[in-house]
């Protein structure tokens, strides 16, 4: 079913983000566990100068175009807040002036690069310069029953 039998098409929504400090462990293509990752980045930063927040989020440096998820390379952790601190096995990274553009992404990891290349389309579209990252952000949404939905953003970020 499609936008023209009545389901609404979903816009980009575009958001200033700010800064950003990253916290992350590297994953050599998409993460088999990306949660254990996270969680193992979390336990690392307990008791440092270093503050965890949001959701566990995926970092990749480059685009996906035609790659397979396995040939991804990205960053698995969290924004965290606070002095920059050395932590053993863990990638301290500073975006700053970040502005994205995002959409849900509700199906497979190998159609991401779908989503991937919606937004962007839509960036340069409107004459935005695209940087050479992008994120996958897992978030809980949790439902009237008091359990939790997954949901998935892909976000491209872009110059202004």
């Amino acid at each position: 079913m499609g936008a023209s039998q009545g389901v609404p098409v979903v816009e980009p929504l575009l958001k200033r983000e700010g800064n950003l400090r990253f916290a992350g462990v590297p994953s050599a293509g998409y993460p088999a566990d990306a949660l254990t990752l996270a969680a193992s980045v979390r336990e690392r930063l307990s008791g440092v100068a270093l503050v965890p927040y949001g959701p566990l989020s995926l970092l990749f440096s480059v685009p996906p175009d035609d790659l397979a998820p396995a040939a991804w390379d990205c960053q698995v952790g969290v924004a965290v807040t606070g002095q920059p601190v050395a932590v053993t096995g863990v990638t301290l990274e500073d975006y700053r002036n970040l502005y994205a553009l995002s959409l849900p992404h509700s199906g497979p990891v190998r159609d991401l690069g779908l989503t991937h290349r919606r937004l962007s389309d839509h960036a340069k579209g409107m004459g935005y310069r695209l940087r050479p990252y992008w994120r996958l952000a897992l978030r809980g949404r949790r439902l009237a029953d008091g359990n939790l939905l997954p949901v998935a953003d892909v976000a491209v970020f872009i110059d202004r």
